[in-house]
């Protein structure tokens, strides 16, 4: 029996209002003989389902998964009676009518990927509704250290919450020849070297200065530039070495010998073999306002490289939280904060921690998807002969 306060009765009343209507056509229930998860994801969580679902069927190749929604009383009863043995919300969504229908089976309900706001505790009808609903979870799993003190605020059982950090993107590491590679790294021979990466050309004078302050710390330092556009190639090679620096060009098959203080790549091409090489990566766009072409920051801390950026990060917003949060990137404000801090890390232990830190949140969400995904598989063996 789902004990529930006066103000949450009339809080869920209110909530189950907001549902889907009653004459909403019955989602198709998959057919096979696997156990039968009921699932509804939150727009936010979009992303992350994908991660989860393919984790899911790792672990139950026979799962059979169903979004639920979030359906009216009525509906909510319908999906019960085929069955589920469990249900799984992704985001910060409460379906009242799936919720309850749930627990007054006893059915397992998982909460992850939870974003709770302040609000949640307040004394609105909605809050008061989602209050009660928290307190039906099985498993809370938050993204976060302020929606783990909201999640206690609003009554949830502490032995039920956690913090797992948010489902990252998992992505592929960029290729590369490692025969290439290989010969690359024999011509660096130890020198520093770093990489101003998908760079506009209003930020093009920032990096060379960068880079001036570079060499002034080590006198082999090498830069690997990769302009945004390739039709820069050659004009930035003309001021380049109009400014003292030799240059060489990867156009021209020229390599990267002791005499030469910049590479310049193809612009965009062979991404992969440049993070592998460069220690330290700046990713363009992000200090002059122009992020509009910026690489996705988990590209470098994928390949062991330190990253640093500008405090234009809309783009991928989300990841730069999530390596700010993990001191596994160096923000810069200005072009003489770049140059700053480029020469700064120059030293290989700085390099080591952001690099470490930056590797840890690109590859994290791995963790993430299976911390997520262990109550639901346990629910569904214990639901299951």
């Amino acid at each position: 029996m789902i004990k529930v306060s006066g103000i949450g009765q009339f809080g869920l009343w209110w909530q189950g209002r907001r549902a889907v209507p009653d004459d909403a056509p019955a989602p198709e229930i998959p057919q096979g003989i696997g156990p039968l998860l009921l699932v509804q994801v939150a727009p936010e969580a979009r992303a992350a389902f994908a991660q989860v679902q393919r984790r899911l069927m790792r672990g139950r190749p026979d799962l059979r998964i169903l979004d639920a929604g979030d359906p009216a009383p009525a509906m909510a009863e319908t999906l019960m009676a085929a069955g589920p043995a469990a249900v799984l919300l992704l985001g910060s969504d409460l379906p009242a009518s799936l919720i309850l229908a749930a627990s007054r089976r006893g059915l397992p309900v998982i909460l992850a990927e939870a974003r709770l706001a302040p609000e949640d505790t307040g004394w609105t009808l909605r809050a008061s509704a989602r209050r009660e609903l928290l307190r039906q979870m099985r498993a809370i799993l938050v993204t976060d250290p302020p929606s783990h003190s909201i999640a206690l605020r609003m009554g949830a059982d502490r032995r039920r919450v956690a913090m797992t950090g948010p489902v990252a993107e998992i992505r592929d590491p960029l290729p590369c020849s490692e025969a290439e590679r290989s010969v690359m790294a024999q011509l660096l021979r130890g020198r520093h070297a770093w990489l101003a990466a998908s760079v506009p050309p209003d930020e093009e004078d920032a990096v060379l200065t960068a880079h001036h302050a570079a060499l002034a710390q080590s006198h082999r330092a090498l830069l690997f530039l990769a302009p945004r556009d390739p039709d820069r190639i050659a004009p930035l090679a003309q001021a380049i070495e109009a400014g003292g620096l030799t240059v060489a060009r990867r156009s021209w098959d020229e390599d990267p010998t002791d005499d030469v203080h910049v590479m310049l790549t193809d612009g965009p091409t062979e991404m992969g073999l440049w993070y592998r090489l460069a220690p330290v990566t700046y990713l363009g766009g992000t200090l002059g306002g122009d992020d509009a072409a910026a690489r996705h920051p988990f590209e470098p801390a994928a390949l062991g490289s330190a990253i640093v950026h500008g405090p234009h990060t809309d783009r991928f917003a989300t990841e730069w939280q999530q390596l700010g949060g993990a001191g596994a990137a160096r923000q810069v404000a200005t072009p003489e904060d770049l140059a700053a801090a480029i020469a700064e890390l120059s030293q290989p232990d700085l390099i080591a921690t952001l690099a470490s830190n930056a590797w840890t949140v690109s590859t994290g969400g791995a963790d993430v998807t299976m911390r997520i995904c262990a109550p639901v598989l346990d629910a569904i063996a214990k639901a299951t002969p």
